[in-house]
């Protein structure tokens, strides 16, 4: 079983920070900053200071667009993003930043959803990778971090185990289905290099029996003389000449983990009660710069789908909001 058998790379992304510039929240009718390609364009509900303060959409000047509800200036709640690439992220925000639930749809239709915490995958979540691999489990920064489940689209194996910083560490095991119906799992170790490491145990359900041995280092590979010959061989070898009956006492064992206590972040529509502020009425502009833009560029036309569908979820949340508050009073 090689490292190079696991496809598990995620592709890189620039996704940490979303677009935020200095002028972006400045005042889109002033003649000398309201030009689409400094400031972008916004259309919306403000608070009394002139922030962005609940619902709204907004094109940016990088050529991102938001569509979705803000506090004081930031996104805030529930919201669409849309990325200049194509990508989109659907779900919740604190502070002008992911947190709690949400989905990120990638530009390589590679997918994330789960939970985030400052723009970042954190908490459990499922990532599906453009090879239609997926990783469901727990994250931390970014990075896989935890038990998880990795499923190997093109063969139908199961890797079960645990990740620490995006490396694979301690006990495993994978399945291996068979095109009978059948199939047997192998229950191992591994080393510093993610490379199984020692003794291991194949276990045939189907026959009730398993077999115990030994990964050692294929002498082979080292002194192989070109690389096309090493990508040949595998780096170690599987030593067994001895069929037990299954016994559960021998298997080597998933790690037992407590859960990591994170920050818990929901998406926060209190705002829009306390501060009355309707989530699905926007006002109008009066004709200003933005608007000559709008009428001759159509910049909002390719909005609506994501208006529609971020108006409908926000209609959803903020009735349960309303529901729950009631109850507290």
């Amino acid at each position: 079983m090689n490292k190079g058998d696991y496809s598990d790379v995620e592709e890189e992304h620039d996704f940490t920070h979303e677009y935020t510039p200095e002028d972006e929240y400045g005042d889109e009718s002033d003649f000398a900053h309201d030009a689409l390609s400094v400031i972008g364009a916004y259309k919306g509900q403000r608070n009394s200071n002139n922030e962005r303060h609940g619902f709204g959409k907004a094109i940016l000047p990088n050529g991102d667009a938001y569509v979705g509800t803000y506090k004081n200036g930031h996104r805030h709640g529930r919201g669409q993003y849309r990325f200049k690439n194509g990508a989109i992220y659907q779900g919740c925000y604190r502070e002008g930043l992911r947190n709690g639930k949400g989905i990120m749809r990638y530009s390589d239709k590679s997918k994330y959803e789960g939970h985030w915490i400052n723009n970042k995958k954190d908490g459990t979540g499922v990532f599906k990778f453009k090879n239609k691999d997926k990783f469901s489990g727990s994250w931390k920064s970014d990075m896989k971090h935890g038990l998880g489940t990795y499923t190997f689209c093109k063969t139908g194996a199961i890797l079960k185990g645990m990740w620490l910083n995006d490396k694979k560490v301690k006990n495993f095991q994978v399945f291996y289905p068979a095109s009978n119906g059948t199939g047997f799992t192998f229950y191992g170790t591994w080393d510093d290099n993610e490379m199984v490491s020692g003794k291991g145990y194949y276990v045939f359900e189907h026959l009730a029996c398993m077999q115990s041995g030994t990964y050692v280092e294929n002498l082979f590979y080292e002194n192989a003389k070109s690389a096309e010959l090493q990508n040949k061989i595998c780096k170690s070898m599987w030593l067994s000449n001895e069929i037990l009956p299954i016994i559960g006492g021998m298997l080597p064992c998933l790690p037992k983990t407590q859960s990591v206590a994170r920050v818990k972040s929901s998406c926060d529509m209190s705002f829009l009660i306390s501060d009355k502020v309707s989530a699905l009425d926007v006002p109008s502009l009066t004709m200003s710069r933005v608007e000559i833009y709008e009428h001759k560029d159509d910049l909002w036309a390719e909005m609506e789908d994501l208006e529609t569908e971020s108006k409908f979820n926000l209609q959803e949340t903020v009735a349960n909001s309303l529901n729950n508050h009631e109850k507290d009073v």
